[in-house]
C-alpha cells in the first residue's frame, strides 16, 4: 500500500474515532431521538455513515475477486470526483442513494462500534493487498457519479463522512 493511500485512510480512521467519541455520553435513548424535522438520529447518521463504507468495501472486494479491475481511471473521474465532493461540502441536504438509505430505527453504541471497526479492519485489507498497478484503475463506482480509482474512493469516503459531520454536530 502507497504512504499516500495509508495517509488518506488514517485520516477517515480519525473521523471514525471522532463521530463515536462525540456519541459517547449518550444513552441508547439519545442516540436513537428523531429529531423534530423527521430527519435521521445521531444513531442512524453513524449507521448510514458506515453502511455506505461497507457497501464501498463490498463493491471493491466483487470487482477484485471478479477481476474487473482493468480500465485506467481518467480525467472525467477526476472532474466527477472534483464535482461530488464539492457536492458533499455544500451544506445541502441530498437524498442517499436507495441502496444506502435504509437505517435501522434502534442501534447501540456497541453495534456501531463493532461495524466501524469491522469496516476499517475490511479497508485496510483491501489497501494493504491491493497491488500498485491497480491503484490507477477504477476500482468503485459510485451510484450517482460514476468510476474511481482507489485515491478518488478515499476521498469519497472522507468526503463523505465530513458531510454528515456536520448532521452529527447539529443533532448533538
Amino acid at each position: 500500500m502507497s504512504a499516500q493511500l495509508t495517509e488518506k485512510y488514517n485520516d477517515i480512521e480519525v473521523l471514525k474515532r471522532k463521530f463515536l467519541i462525540k456519541v459517547a455520553g449518550l444513552s441508547n435513548e439519545q442516540l436513537n431521538k428523531i429529531p423534530a424535522d423527521g430527519g435521521w438520529s445521531a444513531g442512524q447518521t453513524l449507521y448510514h455513515c458506515a453502511f455506505a463504507e461497507s457497501g464501498t468495501i463490498l463493491v471493491i472486494n466483487n470487482n477484485l475477486a471478479e477481476n474487473k479491475i482493468n480500465q485506467k481511471s481518467d480525467i472525467g473521474s477526476v472532474f466527477r470526483n472534483i464535482l461530488l465532493v464539492v457536492f458533499l461540502k455544500l451544506p445541502l441536504k441530498f437524498k442517499a442513494p436507495k441502496q444506502v438509505s435504509k437505517v435501522p430505527e434502534q442501534i447501540s453504541l456497541e453495534e456501531l462500534q463493532t461495524y466501524y471497526d469491522k469496516n476499517t479492519a475490511a479497508f485496510k485489507r483491501i489497501l494493504n493487498d491491493l497491488p500498485a498497478e491497480l491503484e490507477d484503475k477504477f476500482i468503485f463506482k459510485h451510484p450517482r457519479s460514476g468510476l474511481f480509482n482507489i485515491d478518488q474512493t478515499l476521498n469519497f469516503v472522507r468526503e463523505h463522512y465530513l458531510h454528515h459531520e456536520r448532521q452529527l454536530n447539529a443533532l448533538l
